[in-house]
């Protein structure tokens, strides 16, 4: 169904490798940095590869509050704040509904250039853009790949609701797309009450990202 999985390194990466373990799947995984930037460099790379279909995958914030954390999203489309929705492929994306019946599906995504920390500014993007979630690399992977011809999907989970604060995280990703974690623990020191539902929820967000990765790529 899926020749390999794009993801950004860090725990969303060890959760897919965890997933293609367990399945024993032979599914290539190819890495991304945090942000745009660093997804339109992996995209470069990708469309180099010898490869038909691709899912994009890893966390997403929630705009909707029709959403909670942990629930499996499945992207109808994708946009910037420039830019209007670029499409998904239907196709795979079907597939892949298939075979995940709990997952949301017909999801609009927004791709943002910082990390979104205050329910406040989730509420004005909903509201703008009409977006249900929101991310900082599918739409330079939608991009790059379609031009290459490489069907792609995206599969993101959600990790904080609609509602919920973060600690400022921005200042903890680096330049090429890294995330350090002293800066993620500083910025987590500062706000303990967000930093603690940051890291209960990233586990369950983790959780449910290899549940869904295993499921996929054993029924392939």
């Amino acid at each position: 169904m899926i020749d390999a999985v794009v993801v950004p390194r860090g725990p969303e990466e060890r959760a897919v490798r965890r997933a293609l373990r367990r399945a024993r799947s032979e599914v290539a995984v190819v890495t991304c940095g945090i942000g745009a930037d660093a997804a339109a460099r992996a995209a470069v790379g990708i469309a180099t590869l010898p490869l038909r279909r691709a899912l994009a995958t890893g966390l997403c914030g929630l705009l909707s509050p029709a959403f909670v954390v942990g629930d499996v999203l499945l992207y109808r489309d994708v946009r910037t704040q420039a830019d209007g929705a670029l499409a998904l492929d239907n196709v795979l994306s079907s597939a892949l509904a298939a075979r995940l019946p709990g997952a949301q599906s017909g999801i609009a995504a927004l791709t943002v250039d910082r990390i979104v920390t205050r329910a406040k500014a989730k509420h004005v993007l909903r509201e703008r853009y009409g977006a249900d979630a929101v991310d900082m690399e599918t739409w330079a992977l939608a991009s790059g790949l379609k031009d290459a011809g490489i069907a792609l999907a995206a599969l993101r989970v959600g990790s904080d609701a609609s509602d919920d604060d973060l600690p400022d995280l921005d200042s903890a990703v680096s330049s090429d797309g890294r995330i350090g974690g002293f800066a993620v623990a500083r910025a987590c020191a500062r706000r303990p009450r967000a930093g603690v539902k940051l890291a209960w929820h990233g586990v369950r967000a983790l959780r449910a990202l290899e549940r869904a990765v295993f499921d996929v790529v054993r029924a392939a």
